[in-house]
């Protein structure tokens, strides 16, 4: 299994690159690697074109997926089939740079998930009954199904909670006390906030 580090984004609303900002000393993306990491995963960073020359700067080539330009969709699938065309038979861990709060304990719950039942094409949890496609692990035959339903013209969406719809997932219900760790932090005036529940 490989951690995929979610970074591609458009990052509008930030107004800057998120994975490159600094909480607690480190770059966004690098605290979403360090977390993908504790859990014995070799990690790469999906990025799209324009960030390929910052982040290899920062992290190296040979740690970078970039942006597949022969692929029809944007968005975070993107990046994911990006990064399964270039490791077709791994199974990805995907963690989202803008997950900051996301604690090791949670994410060993979704190992420990596809261990016990490896049946399922994606791990991931559910908050209010939504899921959260952002930090989860997605298997190679999963991602093997939305290569060929984008091929055929079935992919009628390029949204992740889309792909999801057409795959056999296993769901994790977040407890309630652990919802502020799937906080996305889209904005300065969020980031202020870290600290608040």
């Amino acid at each position: 299994m490989l951690g995929i580090v979610l970074c591609g984004g458009q990052s509008l609303r930030m107004g800057t690159d998120k994975g490159l900002l600094n909480h607690q000393d480190k770059r966004w993306a690098q605290v979403a690697a360090d977390k993908l990491g504790s859990l014995d995963l070799p990690v790469k960073f999906s990025v799209n074109p324009l960030q390929q020359l910052t982040y290899s700067g920062y992290f190296g080539d040979q740690q970078l997926i970039v942006d597949n330009s022969s692929l029809d969709v944007s968005g975070p699938l993107l990046g994911v089939l990006s990064a399964h065309l270039s490791n077709p038979e791994e199974d990805f861990f995907l963690l989202a740079c803008d997950i900051l709060l996301m604690e090791t304990r949670l994410l060993e719950k979704l190992i420990h998930s596809a261990k016990a039942d490896g049946t399922f094409d994606s791990y991931i949890f559910t908050k209010d009954g939504g899921q959260e496609p952002l930090c989860g692990i997605y298997k190679a035959e999963g991602l093997k199904k939305v290569i060929f339903m984008l091929q055929n013209n079935a992919l009628v969406k390029h949204s992740m909670k889309y792909v999801l719809g057409n795959l056999r997932v296993s769901e994790i219900a977040v407890e309630d006390h652990d919802y502020r760790y799937f906080r996305n932090f889209n904005s300065q005036e969020e980031i202020n906030r870290i600290t608040s529940p």
